[in-house]
């Protein structure tokens, strides 16, 4: 299996050709309202936004919602679907927090969906996430599980192992999760 990284060089021609993605279905975004809540005006950021369908949910939730994206035309999609959310062109691994809307440490909510799988580096990316959350916040994950499609499928490899869903659940003050066909949301506490 070939690994493939979040950066804008493997996914700008994927988005620019017309590629799209998994969208958020209404069964997922109940399930996320019923854990992150109302927004209440709160700053959150949907990192990989892609066609921004969950930055879009958050702001409908009542959260002053980002969604960043590495690729360019994937924020091209996003803007063309609509007001709400801001948009920002940042690739979260390597650019500095610092050109975020919102100092570090002030986010009540932090999106990743279908992203962290994708991540090389997890612990690091993982701390970068727990610096932008307030205490209290909430880091909602939308990952898929390896082996969790029939064996025949060609995407069965996709998802993430048991060894890095023990990383990604180390050190959250409260861990809930839910099941959704072959994704698992989590719910990671600050």
């Amino acid at each position: 299996m070939t690994r493939v990284t979040a950066t804008a060089d493997h996914w700008e021609p994927l988005w620019a050709s017309g590629r799209r993605y998994r969208t958020v279905c209404d069964a997922e975004a109940a399930l996320m309202a019923g854990h992150v809540g109302s927004g209440r005006g709160r700053p959150a950021l949907d990192i990989g936004t892609g066609d921004g369908g969950l930055a879009r949910r958050l702001h409908r939730l009542g959260y002053r919602t980002t969604g960043i994206d590495c690729a360019p035309s994937a924020l091209a999609e996003a803007a063309r679907q609509g007001d709400g959310p801001a948009w920002r062109l940042m690739d979260f691994v390597t650019d500095d927090l610092g050109a975020l809307p919102f100092p570090a440490g002030t986010y009540a909510l932090v999106t990743c969906r279908l992203v962290y799988r994708w991540t090389d580096d997890k612990p690091a990316f993982l701390d970068r996430v727990r610096r932008l959350l307030a205490p209290g916040g909430t880091f909602w994950v939308v990952t898929e599980l390896a082996g969790r499609r029939p064996d025949g499928d060609p995407l069965h490899h996709l998802g993430i192992t048991a060894a890095e869903a023990r990383t990604l659940t180390t050190g959250w003050s409260r861990v809930r999760t839910a099941d959704l066909d072959v994704l698992r949301c989590y719910a990671l506490d600050r």
